[in-house]
C-alpha cells in the first residue's frame, strides 16, 4: 500500500486473474468502492506487449475487469523510458492501425484478433490511457490527473449506480422479513384453533388419584 498525497494505492496481489476472479477479490474491491471513489489502475509491461497477440490479451483482462467491478480504469503503459508507447496507443486508437500490425502474423491467433479488434472499439472509447515510467517517474503528473478524473467520474455516475444496488438489497432484505413475519402471523390462528378444540383436561398429565367433581 503506498500513500500519494491525499490518494492512497493498493498493489492488488499475485496475478491479475487470480485477485480479480477470487472471492477476496471481490470482496476488498466492492467493500472499498461502496466508501471511497475507487478507481482501478491496470499497468501494462509496454516492452512486453510489441506483441498484438499479448497487447490484445491485456486488453481483454482489462476488459473483463471493467465489466466485472464497474468502477471507473485507467491504463497506465509502463517503462516508456524503455520504449516509447505511442505504438500501443495508436492500436487502442485506430482498429485499422492495429489489424495492419496483426496482419503481419501468420497465426490462428491473428484470425482471432482480428474478431476481437471491433468488439473492444467502444470499450476504448471512454478508456483513459497515459504513459509511465515507474522507474524514472515520467508521466506521473499526468497519471494523477487522470485518477483525479476517474474519481470525479466515479462520484457523478458510478456512486449513484452503487447506492442503487445497496438500496434495492436493503429493501429485498426488509421484504423478506415482512413475509416471513407475515408467514408467521397466518400460523397463529391455526394455532389458536387447534387449542380452543382441544380437551385440555385430556392434555393434562396428573400424578395420583383423579379427584371427583362431583356433588
Amino acid at each position: 500500500m503506498c500513500f500519494y498525497s491525499r490518494y492512497v494505492l493498493f498493489d492488488t496481489p499475485g496475478q491479475v486473474e487470480v485477485f480479480t476472479w477470487s472471492a477476496s477479490g471481490t470482496i476488498i474491491t466492492e467493500a472499498l468502492a461502496q466508501k471511497f471513489p475507487t478507481v482501478i489502475l491496470f499497468v501494462i509491461d509496454t516492452v512486453r506487449s510489441q506483441n498484438p497477440t499479448t497487447f490484445m490479451s491485456n486488453m481483454l483482462y482489462a476488459c473483463s475487469i471493467v465489466y466485472k467491478y464497474k468502477i471507473p480504469m485507467i491504463v497506465a503503459l509502463n517503462k516508456s523510458d524503455v520504449i516509447d508507447p505511442t505504438f500501443a496507443i495508436e492500436w487502442m486508437q485506430d482498429s485499422e492501425v492495429f489489424e495492419a500490425a496483426i496482419n503481419k502474423d501468420p497465426t490462428y491467433m491473428a484470425c482471432l484478433n482480428q474478431s476481437l479488434t471491433s468488439a473492444l472499439d467502444i470499450f476504448y472509447q471512454d478508456l483513459p490511457v497515459v504513459s509511465i515510467s515507474s522507474k524514472t517517474g515520467n508521466g506521473f503528473d499526468k497519471l494523477i490527473e487522470a485518477i483525479h478524473t476517474a474519481a470525479k467520474d466515479y462520484e457523478e455516475n458510478y456512486r449513484p449506480e452503487v447506492e442503487r444496488i445497496n438500496r434495492q438489497a436493503q429493501e429485498g432484505n426488509l421484504n423478506k422479513k415482512i413475509n416471513n413475519l407475515a408467514l408467521n402471523e397466518d400460523s397463529i390462528p391455526e394455532l389458536d384453533e387447534s387449542l380452543a378444540n382441544s380437551n385440555m383436561d385430556d392434555d393434562l398429565i396428573t400424578f395420583g388419584p383423579k379427584k371427583s367433581t362431583d356433588l
